[in-house]
Order: structure tokens, then sequence, then C-alpha cells
């Protein structure tokens, strides 16, 4: 009992302190007890316990750690708060940077002026038709949908105290619309004093009543037709403004006139060419009417929460609509350029240009090149079914009739059918 009492605190001894020197210190002071000197005895002293180089240097390293009083970056619980700090710093910066709007500078009034909008039963379109009515215009809402248009009028009427606010059926899709709501317009209203081409599709592939891409359809063509045959109410109505939205995407569309069709088809690049097209008709139709006292801008109203989106198809759709509601501007900052260009003083010498957050907005060369923008009006022509503004012996063989170009578009029926 005795000999089991003395092992039990050399055991502990041993395993708490494991280097060679503390080893040594025990033997001889064991030797000491049973009165012998070191290798008296002819008994080699019992050699120091092995330890695991592993368990070692771990030990080292814990009282490493221990000693400089570092944090431990493998807790989760420290990092994930700061990682979320940033993130949220980050969008709330990008969301101001987005959002960041230059008001309407004018505060002019237009009581007595006549103003069309495509698409103003919604976005940028109602945000404008609202504040034009608030300034005393006659606001003709034009909309694909009358019941839903005639809705919104309604309540613009009551919000702003102003009857002159009215609802036409427009489809932008269909040539035969476009014509219709035109001559039931110069039956109502003697003169045009603003045109607003707000409309805009962006969506899957489908093609227009008439056969053409539809974001090339509504997005230019439709405007382009609708715009030339407005031209001598506008010619009335002068000194009077036409205003075509557009959008820095079209800095990334090329227009081949060879493929109207855009094969292969991608929603992005569709209404990116769209968009190009509104700059080089801008441009064109500035050179055009300039001498009618007729003012042409541009406007870029920059990353707008509209429903542009809402036809954007599978996950990708929802996650950009609900990006756009967290980040993008409101339609009523995003209708500020749009009513400076309208009621705005002094903007003649901004005609031709695209403006953004009432700055101009400096467009790329290409999209300004007068040959190119010439060819464009003189196909929008013939895609339009009217009369080249080229005499007939200097073009080019593929316009004496029909165009090549747009040979496989698709077929105009709806006209003609109509007609009958």
């Amino acid at each position: 009992m005795g000999h089991g009492t003395v092992k039990q605190p050399q055991a502990k001894v041993n395993k708490q302190v494991p280097t060679t020197g503390s080893t040594h210190k025990h033997t001889g002071s064991s030797q000491k007890q049973h009165g012998g000197k070191p290798g008296g005895s002819g008994e080699k002293p019992a050699p120091p316990p092995k330890v695991a180089p592993g368990r070692t240097m771990g030990r080292e390293k814990a009282i490493i750690w221990e000693d400089d009083n570092d944090v431990d970056f493998e807790d989760i619980t420290f990092v994930v708060p700061i990682v979320i700090s940033v993130i949220i710093l980050l969008v709330f910066f990008l969301r101001k940077y987005i959002r960041w709007t230059v008001p309407c500078q004018s505060s002019n009034r237009i009581d007595g002026k006549t103003v069309v909008i495509t698409g103003a039963n919604t976005g940028i379109g109602r945000a404008t038709a609202t504040e034009l009515a608030r300034r005393g215009g006659r606001v003709v809402m034009g909309c694909r949908d009358r019941k839903k248009g005639e809705a919104v009028a309604i309540q613009i009427r009551t919000k702003t105290h102003n009857p002159d606010v009215y609802c036409y059926e427009l489809d932008l899709a269909s040539l035969t619309s476009i014509k219709e709501f035109v001559d039931d317009f110069n039956n109502r209203e003697p003169t045009l004093h603003v045109l607003i081409n707000n409309a805009a599709y962006m969506g899957p592939q489908s093609t227009t009543m008439d056969g053409y891409e539809r974001c090339f359809g509504v997005n230019y063509l439709g405007h382009f037709y609708l715009t030339y045959l407005l031209k001598d109410k506008l010619r009335r109505g002068a000194p009077s403004r036409v205003i075509n939205l557009i959008s820095d995407t079209y800095s990334k569309a090329r227009l081949n006139f060879d493929d109207l069709p855009l094969t292969p088809y991608d929603i992005k690049q569709a209404y990116a060419r769209s968009k190009l097209c509104m700059v080089m008709f801008t441009s064109e139709l500035h050179r055009r009417l300039a001498g009618d006292i007729i003012h042409v801008y541009g406007v870029h109203p920059g990353w707008v929460c509209t429903d542009i989106l809402r036809n954007w198809p599978g996950v990708a759709g929802n996650i950009l609509r609900t990006v756009s509601r967290v980040l993008f501007k409101s339609p009523e900052d995003g209708s500020q350029t749009v009513l400076f260009c309208a009621v705005g003083e002094k903007m003649r010498e901004m005609s031709g240009k695209v403006l953004e957050n009432c700055n101009i907005f400096k467009v790329k060369n290409y999209a300004k090149d007068r040959e190119q923008c010439e060819r464009l009006w003189n196909l929008s022509l013939n895609l339009c079914g009217l009369e080249s503004d080229i005499p007939a012996d200097k073009r080019d063989p593929g316009e004496k009739g029909p165009p090549a170009a747009v040979q496989d578009v698709g077929p105009r029926e709806a006209e003609p059918k109509k007609e009958k």
C-alpha cells in the first residue's frame, strides 16, 4: 500500500511535465530518497517518457495562441455579422447611385397645349401624364388596353382636377391600329404640341401583327410610323417637340440590315437594337424637321422600376423584378428628364441630342452616322408601306419593291384584311 501511494504522484508529475530536464530532476530526487548516487548502484536511470510529436506541437500552438491573445477566426459567429454589414452598406450606396436624379428644373405650365403619350397607363408614361395634366396640358393617352387606360385616365383627372385627360386605343404592334389612332386624333384635335414616344416591349421572341420582330416593331417601327403620320399636326403646333425614350443599352447593339428577325434571338440584344434604332431615329428626325421648328430629343431615364420586365421569363425574370423594386428609380423620378424636355425653356440648342438627368448624354458616333441613319429611315418607310424619300433611279435594287432585307421577317397581312 505504501509503495502504491508513492507511485501515483510520480505518474502525475511525469504527465504534467513531459520535458527531459524535469524527468532527470525527478530521477535524481528518487535516487536521493534511496540514498544512492547516479550510477552508483550500476542501474541505469529510467529514460524520459516519449511524447508524440503531434501532441507536443499542438499544445505548443495552443500555448502560443493563448499568449498572443489572437482571435480564432474559425468561429463563424464573429465573421457573419461583418459580411452582412458590408453587403448592406454596398447595397445602400449602390441604391443611392442608381436612384440619383436631377429633378425637372422648369415649373412652366402648358395650359391649352396638346400632348400625346404612348404607353401612358403605367410606369414613366403614367407619371409623365399625371404631371403634365397637373400643369394644365390636354393629355391624350395612347394605350393598347382601352379599359385599363380609361381607368387610369379617370384617376388622373380626379387627382389633378384636369378634365382634359383622354385615352385612345393604340397598339404599336399593329400598323393598322396606329393608322386608326391617327385618324381618330386628327378628327378630334386641331394641333399637337408634344409627342412622347414612351411605350416599349421586352420579352421572349414574338412578332407583331405585321410579322416583324416584336421589340423592333413596337419599340421603334411603331413609333416611327406614328411620328411620321402626326408630323403635319406637329407642324401646326410649332414650335413643337418630339421626345423619344431610349436606353443606354443601345451601345451594346449593332444594326444588321440583313438580319431584322435577329437570329439567334436574345432578349437583351433585341431590346438594345430597338433602342439603337430610336437613337438613330432621333438624330435623323431632327435633321429632317428642324426647319419646321419641331425639336426632337432623346431621353435616357436611367434604371426605372416599371412593367418593362413583366414578360421576362423564368427565375431570371423573378430576380430582375425583385432587384428593380429594391434598387431602381421610381417612375416619378424616371420621368423628370422627360418633363424637362416637354416644358423646359431654351431647349432649341439641345434638339437632336440625348439627355439624362436633364443634361446632355454623350452618344456613340456610330449611332449618329448620317448614312446609316438615312438608310434606316428609308427602310422604315418601306416597312410601313410608305413612299421612299430616295428617288427611284438612285435606290438600291432591293428597295424598288419591298426591301429584300425584310423578306424573311413575315407577311404584312393585317392591314389589307381589316380594310376589306
